[in-house]
């Protein structure tokens, strides 16, 4: 298999979002400065910013554990959701900045870090929820946009 730069990896994930964001009905753009989507929205009038994060396939947990997905995300990023993609099955999870950090299980470097468990066989040390990949189905991107996610602050 072909080796895939991280910067294709990158610009398909943002791509993969804002085509998702588009077939449900919200226009938005690409680019900006720390953020990779804008959602221009009338009501209320908002200029909602999305910075996009994407795996190209999972990977086995800290090198040699059970199959992740995993995203960091600089504490410091300034935009009001993050968008989780995982291009192998075409998902796209959509957060507040505020969830993204309540369910990050490691903050260093100045990043936080969110990872989801692709396999359910996975023995758990710590806390036991919110860790596996089916356990955030109500923030994929369809189900956040049909519960009116940017209609609200």
């Amino acid at each position: 298999m072909n080796e895939v730069p991280k910067s294709l990896i990158g610009m398909s994930g943002k791509y993969l979002a804002a085509a998702l964001l588009n077939r449900e009905g919200l226009v938005c753009e690409i680019g900006g400065d720390g953020y990779d989507i804008l959602v221009p929205m009338t009501r209320p009038i908002r200029n909602w910013k999305i910075l996009v994060t994407a795996n190209l396939r999972p990977k086995k947990a800290g090198g040699k554990g059970k199959e992740a997905l995993d995203w960091w995300v600089p504490t410091s990023n300034g935009a009001d959701y993050i968008a989780c993609v995982d291009l192998d099955t075409l998902r796209v999870w959509l957060f507040r900045r505020a969830e993204f950090v309540r369910f990050s299980q490691q903050q260093a470097g100045g990043k936080y870090h969110l990872y989801m468990y692709t396999n359910k066989a996975v023995a758990l040390r710590g806390k036991k929820t919110m860790k596996f990949d089916y356990e955030f189905e109500p923030f994929r991107l369809e189900n956040r946009v049909c519960r009116g996610v940017f209609d609200r602050e």
